[in-house]
């Protein structure tokens, strides 16, 4: 793909991808962080953050069906990751929290991509640094425009014409 002036963004791509293909084999990460799904990882970070969720937050949060927030959430109380606690005024209520053993995961995966964050910040000039969060910032713009159409492109009402005879 040819963009900008002879630009081989396509060649560029395959390049990063050949060059950091070492960031998405296993070994070069902690191993258990590589037996959860993307899910599951989602709904311990939104848990670290919140401290405490629901399952319609949780199920809105990892954009999932109720029914898949369930899988997940069970799969990670198997795991002892967390835990389900019913509302002592309301016992239908139930709030879902991370396990200590949860925390302390999300803590040490946390320290490691910090870490390599770090390295990289500190290779940076100050001009590069604000650079990189300019064109973060707008990598994340365009991406969340193209997540907005396409829930408004799903949310529309789709009419269907039936011909009655």
């Amino acid at each position: 793909m040819k963009v900008d002036k002879g630009i081989d963004l396509e060649g560029i791509i395959f390049s990063y991808i050949d060059e950091f293909k070492f960031l998405i084999f296993p070994d070069k990460w902690n191993s258990a962080f590589m037996d959860y799904s993307k899910n599951e990882i989602m709904v311990l970070i939104f848990l670290y953050r919140c401290k405490t969720a629901n399952m319609t937050e949780i199920s809105k949060y990892i954009n999932a069906p109720l029914n898949t927030t369930t899988g997940v959430v069970s799969r990670l109380e198997k795991k002892n990751m967390i835990e389900r606690i019913r509302s002592k005024e309301d016992r239908r209520i139930v709030e879902i929290i991370l396990t200590s053993k949860g925390n302390k995961f999300v803590d040490k995966e946390k320290d490691i991509i910090l870490g390599f964050t770090k390295k990289i910040y500190e290779k940076l000039t100050e001009d590069e640094k604000s650079a990189a969060v300019s064109i973060f910032s707008k990598v994340r713009s365009v991406l969340m425009e193209d997540m907005h159409s396409k829930d408004v492109k799903s949310s529309e009402k789709k009419i269907k014409k039936i011909t009655i005879l």
